[in-house]
């Protein structure tokens, strides 16, 4: 590994940590709340990834890596900080009691403002690739193909979960009543959402590592 690689490695490792230290909460070290402690961490590590892309890129992907590829993997990084986010949100919730039914509660705004610095700096990482790579082919065949299996890889993992909840609901419809609210609902379908750009980007850095290898 290059030592651009190296730093990036000790940056997912710091990210990792301090999304471990958020979803231990109040319940954290020695009875610590370490969850602002560890979303502070694990945001400082992601702007410091952004950064160190912005000016090591070519050292930390590999040299004939497209933009495509390059955008999978900082995609699947985003994507997993939205989806581990959103478990989190959605552990809030269940310890709310009533305030879960409000629309604009603690649970809901703070994964909203969450939600909103990782896409802008998913934004800014794309865009500091698209410039660094503005001269290259937009996509060829490779790309096409990997672009086109990921889209019905997540497409057709998604029928099948949308295709599994109905029958569920059909199968037990009494003890679906008690589900079937307008906010759950919503988060069933952010859950399929988020769901399913992650498995676009899962399965693309993996037709693209397989290609490599």
């Amino acid at each position: 590994m290059t030592r651009p690689q190296h730093r990036i490695a000790f940056l997912l490792a710091l990210a990792a940590l301090g999304a471990a230290g958020m979803f231990l909460g109040p319940d954290g070290w020695l009875g610590m709340d370490i969850g602002p402690i560890g979303a502070s961490v694990l945001y400082a590590a992601m702007w410091l990834i952004v950064i160190h892309l912005a000016r090591h890129s070519d050292a930390v992907f590999p040299e004939d890596a497209s933009f495509h590829e390059r955008q999978a993997w900082v995609g699947l990084g985003f994507t997993l900080l939205i989806a581990m986010h959103f478990v989190n949100f959605l552990a809030a919730m269940i310890h709310m009691g009533d305030g879960a039914e409000r629309l604009w509660n603690p649970a809901s705004r703070a994964f909203s403002s969450n939600l909103g610095i990782l896409i802008v700096g998913w934004i800014v990482a794309s865009g500091i690739l698209r410039a660094q790579l503005r001269d290259e082919v937009a996509m060829d065949e490779r790309d096409l193909r990997v672009v086109h299996a990921a889209g019905r890889f997540a497409n057709g993992l998604m029928l099948l979960q949308m295709i599994l909840i109905v029958v569920a609901l059909v199968a037990w419809q009494e003890e679906s009543r008690a589900w079937m609210r307008p906010l759950l609902v919503a988060n069933a379908f952010i859950a399929l959402m988020i769901g399913h750009a992650l498995a676009e980007n899962v399965f693309a850095v993996w037709k693209y590592r397989r290609a490599r290898v």
